[in-house]
């Protein structure tokens, strides 16, 4: 019942009531609604929105009002506005108040607004205001025709009255003395009084004094000077108790002798309009300093998209206001869209949609490429009339710049600036494409720099960066401006050579590319050296996409690598099983000492001068259960490439450790247990914890440990292998140089090194007693030996003649197949019991293999 009372009253009422949802859509409207929008029925509304009723303009701004109403949760009143009433097709005024709808909780969940035609009063208002006009007009010419001011308001008098309680301005006139003869209604109320109590008063006996004797000079300047003035005066509004603003009018008023007698006033409050005023020349202000702070400037443009204002204090645009007058932003100087073209720009101002970061490339004056974004908002009018666009500009030459920056760290090598891995798949990519469409043949090679590791381990990243550096360049430079070249990372690079027509073009390339790698290179004040091997991947020969072609490359780089590096291979089918089978042993490599599939053997050495064992040194070995027993130079180079080697190292040094301890408890005299560093372990930063764990944990003295390192790893770093060698020393433990005699180093060089034993290469003991070289060669090393203290060594002695030669020439120790293979721990115990059980006069021309 309620309920249809309520809509019976709305449906009845001649103002306009309605209720909208959170996202402007009608939940309940009157039929006055309806009706004004041309709907038939309210139901037909409900859910619509104001777009779905009224032109754009009109809506947007019920929409805007709306939402400012949810956003604030306060009403908005009288808001007044022009209405379309759909059934006399002409606009109306109306005044609105829109108040925020809430829940039972209090949350906002709509608006309800309640619209009042005030057609009849705007109507009046205007009516009003040309009737003031014409009171304006009439009242000065009357005055003029008046001999007295006081006889003529007296004839006139009920007229005037009339006529003057009708306007809202202030009316009134004065005799000479500033005392009131006549008064609207209108300023009697401003002044807290009556028409009838304010005749024969004069100001002073309602204002405040300072501001009567303002309006007193002004009007005694009238009648003292006969001139009529125009002034801003401010006063006590008492009807509304605040101080006003009134424009006022005071005109001399003359008799039949032209004297004047007096003044008449119009006075119009503009308190409003001067706040208006104020608040506008605050927001150019505050438009003008931020204008001045900001980097944004500001533009506006007409109807026809030409610019009509350009406000750029500061000159960021770098344009001038005369530059751009009267042009379209595509008309403007030097001017491009980096978009490539202006069709989306067009297409949204022709439908008078904003635009926003609308992003163009300029030249400035001096012939620097600067770039600008532009974004705007198009302008109408109260009748929704397109006027133009009003934006804001941005120069955003810094961000493209950094940008430009970013995105060039993103597809480039840090180090070298060669494009990176990303950026050469890219631009593999589009070659294939192109070879592709137009059937020609392009080659990927793969390039990986030999040794690389060795000298970054050894001499430090820093030598490692400098000769990566160096490599770029060469690569570079030793190929076409077509060809790409790339580093993927680590020490490996990829070149893309295009348009290629027989095999050889591309060996032509490879040669030059492993003929600019193998030139020496000056690291940290030493010479160092690489090489390169490369493998050779053809389109579309060998594959038809970029992941295959670089995989095919670089399987037959590593065949190059596998042919003793320094060289290039051609993928092949051929080439790819071998890989696959270097694949397959690498798996099983990381998984080999889980599975404890590595165990070690052990090589006597012979003391020359009484023929027993003097030491041993343990060789590691690899047992896999389906490939049998993995030759050491097939899975130590693999171990060492891959790091792994470190592992396997620290294993060999517990097992042979704790091996020689197990030795001693079953009652065998100590003896010295060599094992090899490889170059990776041997600069491992956890070494020396390694080595003194592996001592603490098998209980073996440290003076029966031994440490073989070859000649060629100290002499590379020679610095830091003294510091090495050193905490090595500390420990108690001793330290040989294996192979020595082929790392060229000098006697000098040597006696720098903490070292206790030199072990002669095996090279020069091949051939003895025969070649007279190798004879002098290594006489030299043992007398070189004896003269640092050193225990000398012998490797790979086979021969008796050999070892009688070695005898004879002082040389301590042996080591080779001639005296003992290498065995494992079970028969190495019965070769030491043997030589405990039946020691032999000494010297004697049998090894003790052979008995």
């Amino acid at each position: 019942m309620e309920r249809n009372l309520l809509r019976t009253l709305g449906d009845n009422t001649h103002d306009l009531i309605y209720a909208k949802d959170l996202k402007g859509r009608f939940i309940y409207v009157n039929a006055k609604l309806a009706h004004i929008a041309g709907i038939a029925t309210t139901e037909e509304i409900i859910g619509k929105t104001d777009f779905d009723l009224f032109p754009q303009a009109l809506a947007q701004g019920y929409y805007d009002d709306d939402q400012e109403v949810i956003r604030t949760n306060q009403p908005l009143i009288d808001r007044e506005e022009l209405m379309l009433d759909a059934d006399t097709e002409q606009t109306r005024w109306h005044s609105t108040t829109k108040i925020p709808l809430h829940d039972d909780n209090g949350d906002v969940i709509g608006i309800m607004g309640i619209t009042r035609d005030i057609t009849a009063r705007k109507q009046a208002e205007k009516k009003a205001q040309e009737l003031n006009l014409e009171l304006e007009q009439r009242v000065l010419q009357r005055t003029q025709e008046l001999e007295a001011i006081s006889d003529a308001l007296a004839h006139e008098r009920n007229l005037m009255r009339t006529l003057v309680d009708l306007l809202p301005d202030n009316i009134f006139a004065k005799d000479s003395q500033s005392r009131f003869l006549l008064a609207n209604q209108a300023i009697a109320r401003s002044m807290g009084t009556t028409v009838d109590e304010l005749l024969g008063k004069n100001d002073f006996d309602f204002y405040p004094q300072e501001m009567a004797q303002g309006f007193f000079d002004a009007e005694q300047a009238v009648i003292h000077n006969g001139e009529p003035v125009h002034l801003e005066e401010p006063y006590m509004n008492r009807e509304k108790n605040q101080i006003s603003w009134v424009m006022t009018s005071k005109v001399p008023v003359r008799n039949n002798n032209g004297e004047v007698v007096g003044v008449v006033g119009i006075g119009r409050d503009i308190t409003e309009r001067r706040a208006t005023e104020k608040a506008l020349r605050e927001g150019e202000e505050r438009f003008r300093s931020l204008t001045e702070l900001s980097s944004d400037w500001y533009w506006e443009q007409d109807q026809n998209l030409a610019f009509v204002n350009l406000a750029d204090p500061n000159g960021k645009s770098g344009y001038s206001r005369s530059d751009v007058e009267g042009k379209t932003i595509q008309q403007l100087p030097h001017a491009e869209v980096l978009s490539g073209d202006w069709s989306s720009h067009e297409e949204s101002v022709a439908s008078h949609l904003p635009f926003r970061d609308l992003e163009l490339q300029v030249m400035a004056a001096q012939g620097q490429r600067r770039y600008l974004t532009l974004s705007g908002l198009p302008i109408f009018d109260s009748a929704g009339n397109f006027g133009g666009y009003r934006g804001i500009g941005r120069d955003i030459t810094e961000r493209k710049t950094a940008e430009a920056r970013t995105h060039h760290l993103a597809t480039h090598d840090s180090l070298t600036d060669l494009p990176n891995r990303t950026m050469f798949f890219e631009m593999l990519d589009l070659a294939i494409e192109s070879a592709r469409r137009n059937q020609r043949k392009l080659a990927v090679l793969f390039v990986d720099l030999d040794r690389f590791k060795n000298i970054n381990d050894t001499l430090g990243h820093d030598a490692g960066d400098i000769l990566l550096t160096e490599m770029s360049a060469r690569l570079s430079q030793s190929l076409r401006s077509c060809d790409v070249v790339a580093r993927l990372g680590g020490d490996e690079f990829a070149i893309l050579v295009q348009e290629i027509n027989t095999p050889e073009q591309i060996a032509t390339v490879a040669r030059k590319v492993l003929s600019a790698a193998v030139s020496p290179v000056m690291v940290l004040g030493q010479e160092c050296r690489v090489t390169a091997s490369v493998g050779v991947s053809i389109y579309p020969v060998d594959a038809e996409d970029t992941q295959t072609l670089m995989k095919n490359a670089d399987i037959a780089m590593y065949r190059a690598k596998d042919e003793g590096k320094n060289t290039y291979q051609f993928y092949s089918a051929d080439i790819k099983a071998r890989s696959l089978e270097r694949l397959v042993l690498e798996n099983n490599l990381r998984l080999a000492l889980e599975r404890d599939e590595f165990f070690l053997q052990y090589q006597a050495k012979r003391d020359l001068q009484t023929g027993e064992i003097a030491g041993v040194e343990a060789l590691v070995r690899w047992q896999h259960p389906e490939l049998g027993v993995v030759p050491p130079n097939q899975f130590i180079p693999l171990a060492e490439e891959t790091g792994l080697i470190v592992l396997i190292g620290r294993w060999v040094l517990q097992t042979a450790c704790a091996q020689s301890v197990a030795w001693q408890q079953q009652g065998f005299p100590p003896i010295c247990m060599a094992v090899n560093l490889s170059v990776r372990q041997f600069f491992d930063e956890h070494l020396i914890d390694d080595v003194a764990a592996a001592l603490k944990e098998s209980g073996i003295r440290p003076e029966l440990l031994e440490m073989e390192i070859t000649e060629g790893m100290v002499m590379q770093d020679a610095e830091r292998a003294i510091h090495i060698l050193q905490s090595i020393k500390n420990l108690g433990v001793r330290l040989a140089i294996d192979d020595f005699g082929v790392g060229y180093s000098s006697l000098a060089q040597i006696k720098r090194f903490p070292i206790d034993t030199l072990k002669v290469d095996r090279s020069f003991i091949r051939d003895l007693p025969q070649n007279a070289e190798d004879r002098a060669i290594a006489e030299a090393i043992i007398a070189m030996g004896r003269t640092l203290s050193l225990t000398v060594i012998a490797e790979g002695v086979e021969t008796i003649e050999q070892e009688s030669f070695l005898r004879d020439h002082a040389c301590d120790q042996s080591q080779g197949f001639y005296f003992s293979r290498p065995i494992s721990s079970g028969d190495f115990s019965e070769l030491m019991r043997e030589q405990i059980e039946h020691p032999r006069d000494y010297p004697a021309n049998k090894s003790i293999k052979d008995e």
